[in-house]
Formats: C-alpha cells, sequence, structure tokens
C-alpha cells in the first residue's frame, strides 16, 4: 500500500532538516494519510480540490457519494444498488459525461468511511431545502435489496441527526418505501400456468424440472449477462443499457417462479 503524503512528507521534511526532518515529515504526513484515507496516489488530487479547492461539492456529489457508501456499507454492492443508481442518474438528467462522473463519484463513496458525514452536514446547511430530497434518495438506495441492514440504518440516522431531520421524518420514509414494496410484491399474481413456468425457463436458459441447483446458477448466469456494467464493457448500445433494469427485473420474477414451483429456497 502506497502513502502518498508520507512519502511527500519525508522528501520535504529532508530537503529541509535531513535525517530529522525527513522522519518528522514522514510521520506528519502519514497522519494525513490516515486522516484522509489515502491508499494510492490516483486519490491525492481529488482529496485536495475538497479540502483545499475553491469549488463547492455540488449536490449531485454528496448525494452519490452518499449513494456509493450506503450500497456498499452491508458487505456487497448488488444490481439493484447499481440500477437505482442510473435511474437516478436518468432523474437528474445527466448526459454520458455527468453519468460517468456521478459512477466516479459512486465508487468513491464506497470507501468515503467517516469523513463524509461533515461533507453531507455542510451542504445541507449551505442547502437546506435539499434535505429531504437527498434524504428521500438514500432511503430508497438502502432499501433497494427489500431490506434494511443496521449500518444502512446507522448511517440515515447520522446523517438525519447532523442536519436536524426528525425521527418522525425518517420513519415515514422507510414505511413509505416499505409499503411500496408490499404493493408491488402483491400485485404479482400466483404462477400456476405451465405455459407461463416455461416461458420463465426458456428467459433462463434452463430447464423448468432442473435440479434447484441448476435452476440458482442459470440465475446467476443471466443476472451476470445482462448486469449494465457487463453490457457497457461489449459494447451494448444506450438503449439496451437503459433497459437492462427492465431486463433483471424480468430474470428476478422468472426466478421467482421457478423457485415457487420447485419449492426450494
Amino acid at each position: 500500500m502506497l502513502w502518498p503524503v508520507t512519502i511527500i512528507g519525508a522528501i520535504i521534511g529532508a530537503w529541509i532538516g535531513d535525517v530529522p526532518g525527513a522522519i518528522l515529515g514522514a510521520v506528519l504526513g502519514h497522519a494525513l494519510d490516515r486522516h484522509w484515507r489515502l491508499k494510492r496516489w490516483a486519490e491525492l488530487p481529488e482529496r485536495l480540490r475538497q479540502t483545499f479547492g475553491s469549488e463547492r461539492a455540488t449536490f449531485e456529489h454528496i448525494l452519490f457519494l452518499c449513494l456509493g457508501r450506503l450500497a456498499k456499507s452491508e458487505g456487497r454492492v448488488l444490481p439493484e444498488h447499481l440500477q437505482l443508481a442510473r435511474d437516478l442518474m436518468q432523474h437528474y438528467r445527466m448526459d454520458e459525461s455527468g453519468r460517468l462522473q456521478a459512477m466516479g463519484w459512486f465508487n468513491q463513496g464506497k470507501d468515503a468511511g467517516d469523513r463524509l458525514t461533515p461533507m453531507v452536514r455542510k451542504l445541507l446547511r449551505r442547502e437546506p431545502a435539499r434535505t429531504a430530497e437527498l434524504l428521500d434518495c438514500c432511503w430508497r438506495m438502502a432499501l433497494a435489496d427489500g431490506a434494511l441492514g443496521q449500518r444502512e440504518r446507522e448511517l440515515l440516522d447520522q446523517w438525519a441527526s447532523k442536519v436536524g431531520f426528525g425521527s418522525a421524518e425518517q420513519q415515514r420514509m422507510h414505511q413509505r418505501y416499505q409499503r411500496q414494496r408490499s404493493e408491488r410484491q402483491s400485485r404479482q399474481a400466483p404462477v400456476t400456468s405451465r405455459d407461463s413456468l416455461k416461458a420463465a425457463g426458456r428467459l433462463l436458459e434452463v430447464d423448468i424440472d432442473a435440479s434447484p441447483e441448476e435452476i440458482k446458477r442459470a440465475y446467476r448466469r443471466q443476472l451476470s449477462r445482462h448486469h449494465p456494467d457487463k453490457l457497457i464493457a461489449r459494447g451494448s448500445g444506450h438503449q439496451a443499457v437503459d433497459n437492462a433494469g427492465e431486463r433483471i427485473h424480468q430474470i428476478q420474477e422468472a426466478y421467482e417462479r421457478l423457485r415457487r414451483y420447485r419449492g426450494f429456497r
């Protein structure tokens, strides 16, 4: 692991004060590396801009940092998290360069750690009217996979408390997205038709009487095949990438049909 400011501090210290200066510079630089959570040289310019630059972080910048932090907080970023991030990029009418920048912020947010909280507080004190908007998007990301993890709830409570957003408002957001998810699930009709089972099998490219392990493998294979990042890597057009969310939803529904039909978890 490289410690950029440690190395810079040692070089400057050696230039100013020979060996003792190099040691002191390295110690001070290492402390700053740990405070900024720097792990490689590429992260240093962005961190310096955030700390000393005159340009203020935009709402979208902080939003996608928060979304990335929430998506990674329980250990693994899921396709549902990535699709919601893309949906929000479309909601904010980002062009191609804006989407690439937002995805970069999302990826930075995964490792943002505790330094993200003061950034949220500073933004929302400057733009208090957007507090509900930011936290609403964050609740959507926290519940994108259908469950609210402990770390996700801690982050939401931490950000809300720093800007004076009450627990009642937080609870209403939680209940609203839980209710919406329940309504979507209740609209899914029970599957009894043999034709619909065959259609699910064709979508997953697996026989409906295959073993549960084969069905699970086919499901994961199709999710990977239609993942937005995989589509981009294969050179698929914008239309295919934009439709990836709907395709993944269809794959998930097909898997649920076969899972209920075969009776496995």
